[in-house]
């Protein structure tokens, strides 16, 4: 049969011409060349050289084999599954009753690529969601009035959520935050406010910056790693330095210049 032949042929019984036929039954139907073929009375072949003559696509006929097993419409239910940012692979999986590992498989036939780089796409998605949701609790606003404070002493800082905790870079040092807006009242007048130092803070943070205080009454301390006892230290904001070795880091920010980059600090 030739091309005009099937032209005919095909508008005659489908009322269609050839190329919106053959691209309805492969892109469409998912129907294979010899499926197509098949309906035409004509040798799969013939199907494959027009197809390719009108740049369309194999057809994928694993798409109609999974709705064959798992029911129709299963094929549209999995990649909701997958478009989900929350979802994994294991989601749709679950949801079917098969292996991740099919589920891997399943995704790569479907698309054409792996799910490796889908999968870490998801992962910092996620992260940046819960950053974001950490950036607006209450709890947080002392961190960014520090932040303000440093940006308006000529600092470019940020922040990172690798860690268990917020870690704010500037100048290539690594600064842990701690703050407490209530002192605690002993015998004496003065103030003394409890900073702890944190769950294995100590060896990944250059600097701890502990705001004491609240409102217009707040103080940075600026405290070097080294310096900074193992289970936190009590701070006196009123404390000269000749009553509190740790008067001298109270609003030392001229620590993280990198001017003092190679001094240390006793």
């Amino acid at each position: 049969m030739t091309i005009a032949q099937m032209e005919d042929y095909v508008r005659d019984r489908f009322s269609v011409g050839l190329h919106e036929f053959i691209r309805q039954k492969v892109e469409v139907e998912s129907l294979y060349d010899y499926e197509v073929a098949n309906s035409l009375n004509i040798h799969g072949v013939q199907i494959g050289k027009l197809r390719r003559a009108f740049r369309i696509s194999k057809g994928n006929g694993f798409a109609r084999r999974f709705e064959g097993r798992y029911g129709k419409g299963a094929m549209n239910t999995f990649k909701e599954i997958i478009h989900k940012r929350e979802n994994t692979l294991a989601d749709a999986a679950r949801h079917f009753g098969f292996s991740r590992e099919y589920a891997r498989q399943i995704y790569k036939k479907v698309y054409g690529r792996p799910y490796t780089k889908v999968f870490r796409e998801k992962s910092i998605a996620r992260k940046h969601k819960i950053l974001n949701a950490k950036m607006k609790s209450k709890r947080l606003k002392p961190l960014m009035k520090v932040m303000e404070k440093m940006r308006s002493l000529g600092f470019s800082p940020c922040i990172s959520n690798d860690g268990p905790s917020f870690t704010i870079i500037a100048n290539g040092y690594k600064l842990g935050f701690r703050c407490t807006s209530r002192p605690i009242h002993l015998r004496c007048k003065k103030r003394y406010y409890r900073i702890s130092q944190g769950t294995g803070s100590n060896g990944h943070h250059d600097f701890l910056i502990c705001l004491c205080g609240n409102n217009a009454n707040t103080i940075h301390y600026v405290i070097p790693r080294h310096a900074m006892p193992k289970y936190g230290v009590y701070l006196i904001p009123e404390a000269g330095p000749c009553e509190s070795k740790y008067a001298k880091f109270k609003e030392a920010w001229h620590l993280l210049t990198h001017e003092n980059q190679t001094k240390e600090v006793s």
